[in-house]
């Protein structure tokens, strides 16, 4: 790559494009971003996932170091329009980010399928426009402020108390969590998103104007996937009684982690400490609810 850089391509091919940034979460924590760009890459998943997109690094300004471990990295975020140019010329392999161009999301008031997203539902399934967000997010701990979370959106306390045990096993309850190999794909946030589902997190803080990695975006993007996509998890979830039955009911339906079914019981590797954190989570935060 450095040889086809720096002496096939030194500018008398030059080609610039701009683009849309889709995914800020570089596994080699360099600063790049993956960029679709206009014109070039189909808007299209199912032509060009996401996951094949180049990563692009981005100029940052001289008062920062430009060696490893001096200095800080590009802030370029998730939505952001940019301007590059591909340093290997017209093959446009490698795109390099000059910057980003201000600019104002326009929504559609008409339903919609966002072409960014690769989403199962049918058009007529897919809320357009802005969602109803919850910013009130009481609490000391992340543990807390989820548990509060969704008690304001009607659930039992022992139900909000399985969403604490089981995002604590996917993420510490961090919602910058990111492993970059969840099977295959890259997983994010205190659900550990992947796949498709992480794009529509991503899309949903967009149409929002959140931060997708906050608590805030995160736990109201649960409350909308339970709203839309995950209604037979809702309907489970919310019919749901102990702790334990509750813990199980969004580890499997909602979750979805690797599991086992002996006899018709329900188990996975980790059940035990989404049990034993969520009967925590019920003692410490279920008075007077």
């Amino acid at each position: 790559m450095t040889k086809a850089i720096y002496k096939d391509h030194y500018g008398e091919d030059f080609h610039w494009f701009i683009g849309k940034v889709v995914s800020d979460l570089d596994p080699e924590h360099l600063g790049r971003v993956q960029v679709r760009v206009y014109g070039i890459h189909s808007q299209n998943q199912d032509d060009l996932p996401n996951s094949h997109l180049p990563w692009a690094q981005c100029l940052i300004p001289t008062t920062e170091g430009g060696i490893s471990g001096i200095g800080n990295h590009a802030k370029i975020q998730t939505g952001a329009v940019v301007f590059g140019f591909f340093m290997d010329g017209r093959s446009c392999q490698i795109p390099f980010i000059l910057g980003s161009i201000h600019h104002i999301e326009k929504y559609e008031t008409t339903t919609v399928v966002n072409p960014d997203v690769n989403d199962p539902r049918g058009r007529e399934q897919i809320p357009s426009g802005k969602d109803t967000i919850d910013h009130v997010l009481t609490g000391g701990t992340n543990a807390e402020k989820i548990f509060n979370f969704f008690i304001a959106q009607g659930y039992q306390p022992n139900q909000a108390a399985a969403f604490v045990g089981n995002f604590y096993a996917e993420s510490g309850l961090d919602p910058e969590a990111y492993n970059p190999n969840d099977k295959g794909k890259s997983s994010f946030g205190i659900a550990q998103w992947r796949g498709s589902r992480q794009d529509d997190l991503f899309a949903f803080a967009q149409r929002n104007n959140l931060d997708a990695k906050s608590l805030d975006a995160q736990l109201n993007f649960v409350e909308y996937e339970l709203s839309t996509t995950e209604t037979l998890a809702a309907g489970k979830i919310k019919a749901s009684g102990s702790v334990f039955d509750a813990t199980t009911v969004v580890s499997r339906y909602y979750e979805r982690p690797e599991f086992t079914l002996v006899n018709g019981a329900y188990n996975s590797p980790s059940l035990s400490t989404r049990k034993e954190v969520a009967y925590d989570a019920y003692h410490r935060f279920a008075k007077g609810n």
